[in-house]
């Protein structure tokens, strides 16, 4: 028998004239770890990590989905870069080079969009973009009928899916779990999960039901997916503080509205007792400030009692003097605009397209959203669109749909008067161009 090498740690041994068998050496994956996630590797092979965790404490995804939701914004971040993923649905495209640009180009296909329909792709696209958004991964069940066809494909929460960790010397998963109880347990029993073959580029209908499980290769994560706009976790945290103390602010009523000056022998009386005098400053206090209050009371009261003025004069009578308390924090205000900047650089999405924007920085003009909407599907969006389209594409080679074409994400398109080039398609105006326009390209 002898072996060559074809590649790093690739060899071929070969037996027979036209037969041989490939041999790779790869690292001992079952001990390894997703950096980003913060555990760390296991020496020993038991029960209690038969699955990778997702995160120490296996609740990575839902922590920052409960920072998402405290947030006024964060969600809406998520959401953008959504639209902007899934854009105007998936079809199929072919690659073509177009006034010597590389452009997918769509092409009608009946057949597609009847077998687009039955799959109901629509459904799948709103939640794989979502997936996408917040989590940097697609975990898709696919699913068989009798004569390998595809049934369904349904987009399977992360959450709920965890891999299975590798047997020992072995570089490759080969089957995910799926339970609803992943992330709240720390131990999710036998029982409580479902296990399902991971898919097979190599040979699609070998299962009859198998899990798509595809990410963004981010160096260090071998298992799971990783979202840049984790990284701002701490900013989202100052961000919802700043609307905390807002919420305080109006909830116990910081503000002082009215002074309320009281000669300090007001409700002395004749013949009166200190507990009569007493039940009749409560009372009339009381009166005061049901007159005063407003807001469901988150406004208070400075109720002083005093004999002379500041001059020296006496008091006469109650004195009741307005407290103008405008909202001047403007420490937490550029405090929370910074906050929304940071997060949404970390998003990869501009503040004008995500609606953050406050102040005088509302005034966009309608060509700079068009040129950053056309940044963010063009330039910060592609490789998003392609893992979307990794499990449609898996799905057309098994049944033959749509062959020699690739599925895409159609292109956003928007027409902005006076800036929209006449010659663009966009443009409800366009004209052909001229040879001559043409060839001064």
């Amino acid at each position: 028998m002898s072996f060559k090498k074809i590649s790093r740690n690739v060899y071929v041994a070969s037996y027979a004239p036209q037969s041989g068998v490939l041999v790779t050496f790869g690292k001992d994956a079952s001990k390894a770890v997703d950096l980003a996630n913060g555990e760390k590797p296991s020496t020993t092979q038991s029960a209690a990590n038969e699955y990778v965790r997702r995160g120490e404490n296996d609740d990575k995804l839902l922590v920052m989905h409960r920072l998402a939701t405290e947030s006024p914004n964060k969600w809406q971040f998520i959401t953008t870069r959504r639209n902007f993923i899934g854009g105007l649905g998936i079809g199929p495209h072919r690659k073509e080079i177009v006034n010597r640009e590389f452009k997918y180009v769509p092409v009608l296909d009946p057949a597609f969009d009847q077998w687009h329909e039955r799959l109901d792709l629509e459904v799948y696209l709103a939640a794989a973009s979502y997936q996408i958004a917040f989590c940097g991964e697609l975990n898709v069940l696919l699913t068989l009928t009798t004569d390998k066809k595809v049934k369904s494909l349904e987009v399977v929460d992360a959450m709920e899916v965890r891999a299975k960790r590798p047997e020992a010397k072995s570089n490759k998963v080969t089957k995910y779990l799926i339970s609803p109880r992943f992330g709240y347990e720390k131990k999710v029993p036998k029982a409580d999960y479902k296990e399902v073959n991971a898919f097979d580029p190599s040979a699609p209908t070998k299962f009859a039901q198998a899990l798509i499980h595809v990410k963004h290769p981010l160096p260090g994560q071998k298992y799971y997916g990783f979202e840049p706009w984790w990284g701002s976790a701490k900013w989202t945290s100052i961000s919802n503080r700043v609307t905390d103390y807002y919420d305080a602010t109006f909830e116990n009523g910081a503000f002082l509205t009215h002074h309320v000056d009281i000669p300090d022998d007001y409700f002395d009386q004749d013949g009166s007792t200190q507990e009569e005098q007493d039940e009749l400053r409560n009372k009339v206090l009381d009166e005061i400030s049901n007159t005063l209050i407003g807001l469901d009371k988150a406004n208070k009261i400075l109720f002083t009692f005093s004999k002379i003025t500041i001059d020296g004069r006496t008091i006469q009578g109650v004195k009741v003097t307005p407290i103008q308390n405008p909202i001047n924090d403007e420490a937490f205000i550029k405090m929370f605009e910074v906050a929304n900047q940071v997060q949404a650089s970390a998003h990869g999405v501009r503040p004008d397209l995500a609606g953050i924007t406050i102040g005088n920085q509302l005034g966009t003009s309608g060509k700079e959203i068009v040129a950053s909407a056309n940044y963010m599907q063009d330039y910060m969006t592609i490789f998003d669109k392609k893992l979307l389209c990794k499990p449609v594409l898996f799905a057309m080679r098994i049944d033959g749909v749509a062959e020699n074409l690739i599925p895409y994400v159609y292109r956003i398109t928007s027409y902005t008067q006076d800036v929209t080039p006449k010659s663009s398609p966009d443009n409800p105006n366009s004209e052909p161009e001229t040879k001559e326009q043409d060839a001064d390209k």
